[in-house]
């Protein structure tokens, strides 16, 4: 391998952000075989089929059922009769009911929902979303005492009060309490009047990956059903409910799948006021897409909850108007600047932290005194994405130090905190992402048993994140129609991934930065059948080592915009390397 070919291989881990051996291995596609049924499709699309165990049209027909009049019975949800009946007898007695969320995207958008669908049959409602910094998580007894104060006589819960024990028991006395919620269910079970939740090992619901805000939705549906037959309409907070579910990154399959094409629609074609607003500051122009929510209208929504208060985004979803939601919408735009700062500054002075790190550190737990409780989850997102090991970050000021930790593929966050418990204060979460709190004077004895916990569990091989290749294509191949078939198995996500293409041996003709501030790379390419442009944000760094003539193998995902009324591809680069290139590891292998 020449200076260069060593450069090269250096400029994929400049693409990749990559720090301390981090690695990427490419999983290749078995060789496309014969498909009958699917002779219709293209040869590149075909193959994405086989690898995901399509291998005729009847396994394709569930990825093209995404019409919600086809989804599962409401009424299979475990207390969802129950909790149809109060409701219908609170709202004609004429009694107040509050709607109780939680401060990330899902629970404000199921809060919307609710409120937004209760109202429209002449619920008399008020909502409350609970402050990160000053209340925390979840149900507190503090806050149904004040809404008790203010004549709600039945709580409805979004997104939390699964696993309330304390605070259900505690409440006060005649009020009713009905939790909507999709996470893990504890040991016990609240005293509560209704608890809708698809996790309940007992639910018959056939799909528990549900966020918050379906779960809310189908409550609506089933009120529409059972109780107010024609005078409510479940799916005219589909936008929001697409918004949530994106955002809180549930499994975008089965009924997820139908939920965020339906949202996706009624964005692009009908918003709310709010939507409408909060996407004229984003500038997304119809189609709006997955990728839109999860990288742009998310991020705003969560603005306000990290950075001041949640009511603001919940204020700016319910607006009636555009006149009265465009202010709220640049109020978001502007706690998400300054929450992108912050979180850069983070990230900053963090990677200062990490180069003193030994070279085969396995975990990262780092802290700081002014490092903002709201943000700690996305700094600690961002120390995984570029050095790829279980994350923990803290805010140490006081004698009670907060943290959020973020993990990698293979390492389940919550059994290692199990493992730790005796050192910790509280702690809850998932595989993937978690909270918890530690006394100041247990931190030291924290950080080393998560260093050994780490250490005993992963191997250095969990430190190479795999990159999954469903197809191999010729730039010939790249048309219009095969991004038109891709969108088939759209919208994508976790638990639906965006296909990746692998093009081998292309040449280099051109490469050029671009953007405001020169950030982004573009690199116009070709192969033998074809020329291409492919484009990689925030990846200005590798042009130096893209000169034109090389040769190189590349894999992307398949884009396509209109143009002066034409379609045309482009490629979002994932990763390169030499086109020589040995070390390619076999699916299955």
């Amino acid at each position: 391998m020449d200076n260069f070919d060593t450069q090269l291989s250096q400029t994929g881990a400049i693409l990749r952000a990559a720090l301390k051996k981090e690695r990427r291995n490419w999983i290749l596609p078995e060789p496309l075989r014969a498909q009958p049924g699917l002779e219709a499709f293209s040869p590149v699309f075909r193959q994405i089929l086989h690898g995901r165990g399509v291998v005729r049209q009847s396994h394709l027909d569930p990825w093209l059922q995404t019409d919600l009049e086809h989804a599962p019975d409401p009424f299979l949800l475990k207390d969802m009769a129950i909790a149809c009946q109060l409701i219908a007898q609170v709202i004609a007695a004429g009694e107040r009911i509050a709607v109780y969320g939680d401060y990330d995207a899902d629970g404000v958008t199921a809060c919307v929902t609710l409120a937004r669908g209760l109202r429209s049959v002449g619920a008399d409602v008020i909502t409350y979303i609970p402050n990160r910094f000053t209340e925390g998580y979840g149900l507190n007894v503090d806050a149904l005492n004040e809404l008790h104060a203010r004549g709600a006589r039945l709580v409805i819960t979004c997104d939390c009060g699964t696993n309330s024990v304390e605070a259900a028991a505690g409440r006060p006395r005649g009020m009713r309490l009905i939790v909507t919620d999709h996470h893990e269910v504890g040991a016990q079970r609240p005293a509560v009047d209704a608890l809708i939740n698809p996790k309940q090992p007992d639910c018959a619901y056939p799909f528990d990956g549900l966020a918050a805000c379906g779960v809310a939705y189908k409550l609506l549906v089933a009120l529409e059903q059972r109780a107010f037959p024609g005078r409510l309409d479940p799916s005219a907070s589909l936008d929001a409910v697409a918004l949530g579910t994106v955002a809180d990154v549930v499994p975008l399959r089965a009924e997820n799948r139908a939920i965020v094409r339906a949202g996706l629609r009624r964005l692009s074609d009908a918003p709310s006021p709010g939507c409408a607003a909060l996407l004229a500051v984003a500038g997304i122009r119809a189609p709006v897409t997955a990728e839109h929510l999860a990288f742009q209208l998310g991020p705003r929504i969560n603005a306000a909850g990290r950075m001041e208060d949640a009511m603001l985004a919940l204020e700016l979803l319910m607006a009636e108007s555009r006149e009265s939601a465009d202010p709220l919408a640049q109020r978001l735009h502007e706690q998400n600047a300054q929450r992108q700062q912050l979180t850069a500054e983070i990230v900053r002075q963090a990677k200062t932290q990490v180069a003193e790190l030994d070279n085969g550190a396995a975990v990262i737990v780092m802290g700081h005194d002014r490092w903002p409780l709201g943000v700690l989850g996305l700094a600690a997102s961002r120390l995984v994405e570029e050095f790829y090991r279980p994350t923990f970050i803290f805010n140490t000021e006081g004698e009670e130090w907060r943290g959020s930790a973020r993990s990698i593929e293979g390492f389940h966050l919550v059994e290692c905190l199990a493992q730790c418990a005796p050192m910790l204060h509280r702690f809850g979460g998932h595989a993937m992402a978690a909270g918890l709190t530690v006394l100041k004077s247990r931190f030291a004895e924290l950080k080393d048993c998560l260093e050994q916990y780490t250490v005993a569990r992963l191997n250095g091989d969990a430190f190479s994140r795999p990159i999954t290749i469903e197809a191999t294509a010729a730039f010939a191949d790249l048309k219009p129609s095969l991004h038109h078939e891709l969108q088939l198995l759209a919208p994508f996500g976790v638990g639906n991934r965006e296909p990746l293409l692998l093009s081998r041996a292309v040449e280099v003709v051109r490469t050029e930065t671009f953007g405001s501030d020169r950030r982004h790379l573009r690199v116009q390419l070709r192969d033998r059948t074809a020329s291409a442009e492919a484009i990689a944000f925030d990846r200005a760094t590798a042009a130096a080592y893209l000169p034109s003539g090389r040769r190189i193998d590349v894999v992307y995902a398949l884009q396509c915009e209109r143009w002066d009324g034409l379609d045309r591809i482009r490629l979002h680069l994932r990763d390169l390397r030499p086109a020589v290139q040995p070390a390619l590891v076999l699916a299955g292998v």
